[in-house]
């Protein structure tokens, strides 16, 4: 908490636990692997085909102005010192020009994320959804929640149409 990640790093850690549960499976005799649960986040998938880094810094702003109306409207201001607490985990680490250019460079370098992965893609039901819109009370609030994906194994939680994290079921 309280710090970003290179993308980099994450890709290195997920293909490094890729190996060790496919002999972990090996030497148990197991054939179903291991499932891997990932949250994006610093919507990665918003920012990757931005064309200059002027609609990067645009988008970096609404998913931090999201962010940080999400905090306040669950957190009123009789709750003062948890939107700070929320915020300094949160949002801070993400909200400077200097992170943002880091995360820029980044994005120029680097591969496609996800797919870099190599890992299927492991289908969330509707009993999960479902779950999911209930705890946000969709409808009732200014959360929406959806499934996605290119084998629907992703669940997106979104606040006043701007997505906060998206979350990817893969399986090796």
């Amino acid at each position: 908490m309280g710090r970003k990640r290179s993308r980099r790093h994450v890709l290195d850690f997920v293909m490094t636990t890729k190996e060790i549960l496919a002999s972990i499976s090996v030497y148990s005799n197991r054939s179903n692997g291991g499932l891997l649960t990932f949250g994006d986040g610093g919507a990665w998938e918003l920012f990757k085909d931005c064309p200059g880094f002027g609609f990067f810094f645009e988008n970096c702003m609404e998913h931090c102005q999201a962010l940080l109306e999400s905090i306040e409207w669950k957190f009123p201001s009789c709750f003062i010192e948890a939107r700070i607490v929320m915020e300094c985990l949160f949002i801070a680490p993400y909200a400077s020009s200097k992170a943002w250019i880091q995360e820029w460079e980044e994005i120029e370098q680097c591969c496609d994320f996800k797919t870099g992965f190599r890992l299927e893609g492991l289908r969330l039901s509707n009993e999960s959804l479902l779950e999911a819109k209930e705890m946000v009370r969709e409808g009732e609030a200014p959360y929406a929640v959806r499934i996605e994906g290119k084998n629907y194994n992703e669940m997106v939680l979104e606040f006043r149409g701007t997505q906060l994290i998206k979350f990817s079921a893969r399986k090796s």
